[in-house]
């Protein structure tokens, strides 16, 4: 058995994966109660976050806060700034996209902490540090669950 942890020089493609099969035939998600008020609000096009007794600001919003309490549930509105991002160029199977995604760490201003989203930018003009909005769907489309955000977009 080869060890395949990242201290050890190897490549994306010795990890071998099937994303074809699962062992799970349905997989229920449970939210919550603050997983559902972040739902019934992309519903309606609001971001939320979670302010907890440290004076931070998760999102999205975490079950419990770090010292166990449950917290407050605020609406974050940016503007949004791009911590951290990557460039995808294949598939899951290993097929070469037709168009590069970008995908990055996403933060709002008024935020300790952000989320991972897609970023509708030319993988040439993305940087760190840019200004982004979430762009929602049109609202007859969305259900309630973080693709509700379609992607981020410059501001």
């Amino acid at each position: 058995m080869r060890d395949m942890s990242w201290n050890k020089h190897g490549r994306l493609h010795d990890i071998i994966t099937w994303p074809e099969r699962e062992e799970v035939d349905k997989y229920i998600y449970t939210p919550g109660l603050h997983g559902l008020e972040l739902a019934k609000a992309l519903m309606d096009g609001r971001i939320l976050g979670m302010r907890c007794s440290d004076g931070k600001v998760y999102v999205p919003p975490k079950t419990f806060c770090p010292d166990y309490s449950q917290g407050e549930l605020v609406e974050v509105k940016g503007p949004w700034r791009l911590q951290h991002y990557t460039v995808v160029y294949e598939d899951l199977y290993g097929n070469r996209l037709e168009k590069p995604i970008v995908v990055g760490v996403i933060k709002p201003d008024d935020a300790d902490l952000g989320m991972i989203h897609i970023v509708n930018v030319d993988p040439s003009a993305v940087r760190q540090g840019m200004t982004l909005r979430p762009v929602f769907r049109p609202k007859e489309q969305r259900k309630g669950t973080i693709l509700d955000i379609e992607y981020f977009e410059p501001a």
